[in-house]
């Protein structure tokens, strides 16, 4: 069993208090996550402290700690209106964009993090939303991994290495071979999310044994592409339409006390 731990959203106006509290456990457990960096943050809603001066050295000094740095989109900014290919969520910074936009945006990104002196060939896409072309556009700027897809094995498309996340948060620990727990450690201050910090808590005090860096996690195996795809699909499907139609069906059961 492999555990991918991966913090998003992290800009020069994030919450730092909230990151400082991810990264104090991170320490104590000795645990390198993947983070990624928003190069050009224009999303209001991480607009939440004053633009810290020094932030792309704090950057550095947490890659030279052994954290793993990717692109976390360009500007975090969700104006198309498409969903993605895994995704039932409408917003997107890439899915809906042509070929050539998303190339652009792809290039000014990567560009900013090297201008800063951060090489990266790791992406993931705001909202885990992207489409074909956001992969083929990964490809054109030599990006060669993403932290996004809801296969149950990597897979290769376009000469891009998709890496499964088949969570929007932090998953159950149970059989599977990969898990990646995401975390958004600015959400923490929110009555409906302050779980997320305990969620963390839980998953390196009983796993940190299982938890590996980047470098481990993306040397899995590649699954079958057509095969990968197809359960992929079937994931999406089930976690999409099928599952809320079955919780809806066992609370109304549960109702009239015939669910046990």
């Amino acid at each position: 069993m492999k555990i991918l731990v991966r913090f998003d959203d992290i800009c020069p106006t994030m919450d730092f208090a909230q990151f400082k509290r991810a990264t104090d456990l991170l320490d104590k457990y000795e645990v390198k996550p993947l983070i990624g960096v928003i190069p050009d943050c224009k999303d209001p809603d991480l607009d939440i402290e004053k633009p810290h001066e020094d932030f792309w050295e704090f950057v550095k000094g947490l890659q030279a700690k052994g954290y793993t740095i990717a692109m976390h989109g360009y500007q975090h900014v969700f104006n198309s209106d498409h969903k993605g290919i895994v995704t039932n969520r409408i917003g997107s910074e890439f899915a809906g964009h042509p070929l050539n936009v998303q190339i652009e945006k792809i290039k000014k990104g990567k560009d900013i993090l090297e201008f800063h002196g951060i090489y990266t060939d790791i992406f993931f896409a705001p909202a885990h939303s992207y489409d074909e072309n956001t992969i083929k556009a990964l490809a054109e700027n030599g990006f060669n991994y993403m932290s996004d897809g809801k296969s149950n094995a990597p897979y290769m498309w376009f000469g891009v290495k998709l890496m499964p996340d088949r969570n929007s948060g932090c998953p159950r620990i149970r059989h599977s071979n990969l898990y990646t727990a995401v975390f958004h450690a600015h959400e923490w201050v929110r009555p409906d999310k302050e779980y997320g910090y305990r969620e963390l808590q839980s998953l390196l005090s009983q796993h940190s044994a299982n938890i590996v860096v980047w470098n481990d996690f993306a040397q899995v195996s590649c699954g079958n592409f057509t095969l990968q795809r197809i359960n992929e699909r079937c994931y999406c499907f089930y976690e999409q339409k099928l599952k809320p139609v079955l919780v809806k069906i066992k609370r109304e059961l549960e109702k009239f006390s015939i669910w046990k």
